[in-house]
């Protein structure tokens, strides 16, 4: 690498000794504790540019960092760059096309505020704190799935910043590959992304609904609700399902859906007559209203967790939900342990596995164990009991969801990206030949067997 100057770290730039340090190297999983080098959070595109050149003169390993969720902690690195995009948050609308560019670090319930004023939304996560960077480069499922697609479908080009420091754009038309890998391929994997635009969707009053169960309706609740994932199922509507533990269990339904109140009733009779509800709200009001209600049954401060997200591809059958049932029923006190149920298929589905980098377009679910603890002890117990679980269901699930990475799955390639690992190869010796942006599980140049 040549560069006319050296290049000098530019934007927040946070060393160990600084006051912020612990803070700035803070994640949400607080299961990790990890002391980079330095963490540069940029203000603006050249402030990447000048991190990457940086920490490549010297030999110093990157991670790229936006939201802070990433499931194990690979946002942040002992000894190394932390390249943190969380202070960009221009937008810019074009109201006469519906196109909004927005830079990468504003947060899931951000932007959806920002065009909510407008009557607009692209497609956002469940959790309001996510960063739209992950989020979205992993594929970005919401509650709006089934009615538009993944977040990745509203997409139409990224600003990136690749290995030797250039700013790349990428779309349909320019470095198509690379846009290709960016839809699902995952976060860090081809360069720091520094923007995204975005078509938008309008979106006023919708139907909310919230039904409550008791936790031992949970087999014939689940068995019914896995009818409104099915491809002849009404797409207005992206069901999700809780289920927690502990001493307060819970069992819920919750859906936004893109019609009236009346309709929406009608269309849950079937779910509320597979048993009694404990209490049902079924009504009309502001999308963003909407969005709040469902964020706010997401964990919403920072905390030790494990967690993993394999897709569900059919139907379970009864002894599939005898094991959630027993993996909930017998869960050790030391942690709180839930599942959360997320319909897909619909829009989803309609494109093609191979279309995009993100495979597993046929699901019609996709199923996260969850286990969160306060005191040590409990760290050990609910990592195992994440992991039994995600064993005793691989019969009857496919793939992982790759923004919900578990370093303990042995067959990652597989799991992650399906046939399109051996793409997502070539396209990474492309931009990033070097594998500068690497880390554990991420995509290598090329494949070997």
């Amino acid at each position: 690498m040549n560069y006319d100057k050296e290049p000098e770290l530019t934007g927040r730039i946070v060393f160990p000794n600084d006051p912020q340090y612990n803070q700035a190297r803070s994640e949400f999983n607080t299961f990790f504790n990890r002391f980079p080098l330095v963490i540069v959070f940029a203000r603006e595109t050249q402030d990447v540019t000048n991190a990457i050149r940086w920490a490549r003169l010297r030999d110093v390993p990157i991670r790229v960092r936006s939201g802070r969720h990433n499931y194990e902690g690979l946002s942040v690195l002992d000894a190394g760059i932390v390249i943190d995009v969380s202070e960009m948050k221009q937008v810019d609308l074009d109201s006469e096309s519906g196109i909004v560019t927005v830079q990468t670090g504003l947060r899931d319930f951000e932007l959806a505020e920002v065009l909510g004023k407008e009557g607009l939304v692209v497609p956002p996560g469940l959790c309001p704190t996510t960063g739209i960077a992950g989020f979205t480069l992993g594929g970005g499922q919401s509650s709006l799935s089934r009615q538009w697609g993944l977040a990745i479908d509203s997409l139409v080009e990224v600003e990136m910043v690749d290995a030797n420091g250039y700013v790349l754009y990428a779309n349909d038309r320019q470095n198509c590959d690379l846009f290709w890998a960016l839809r699902g391929g995952g976060g860090g994997n081809f360069g720091v992304c520094t923007s995204f635009r975005f078509r938008t969707h309008q979106i006023d009053t919708v139907a909310y609904a919230r039904v409550d169960w008791e936790i031992q309706d949970l087999k014939s609740v689940l068995r019914e609700w896995q009818q409104y994932t099915l491809p002849c199922a009404d797409q207005r509507i992206t069901p999700l399902l809780s289920i927690v533990s502990g001493q307060l269990p819970q069992l819920f339904m919750q859906g936004v859906f893109l019609g009236s109140e009346n309709e929406l009733r009608y269309l849950l009779q079937p779910l509320l007559m597979s048993s009694p509800p404990k209490e049902v709200t079924i009504e009309e009001m502001p999308w963003l209203e909407a969005a709040a209600r469902i964020g706010a049954t997401q964990p919403d401060t920072p905390e030790s967790f494990k967690s993993v997200g394999p897709f569900i591809g059919q139907l379970l059958p009864d002894k599939a939900i005898d094991i959630i049932s027993y993996f909930i029923r017998e869960a050790p006190s030391s942690f709180t342990a839930s599942v959360l149920f997320h319909g897909l298929g619909g829009a989803v589905a309609e494109i093609g596995n191979t279309e995009t980098a993100y495979f597993y377009r046929k699901a019609l679910s996709n199923m996260s164990p969850w286990a969160t603890w306060d005191a040590p002890e409990g760290a050990a117990q609910g990592i195992r009991w994440v992991e039994d679980f995600r064993k005793a269901m691989h019969p009857y699930t496919w793939g992982v969801y790759v923004n919900t990475p578990d370093l303990l799955i042995e067959n990652w390639p597989e799991e992650y990206y399906g046939c399109n690992f051996e793409r997502l190869t070539h396209i990474k010796a492309k931009y990033d030949p070097m594998n500068v942006f690497h880390y554990p599980q991420s995509i290598p140049p090329e494949f070997c067997d």
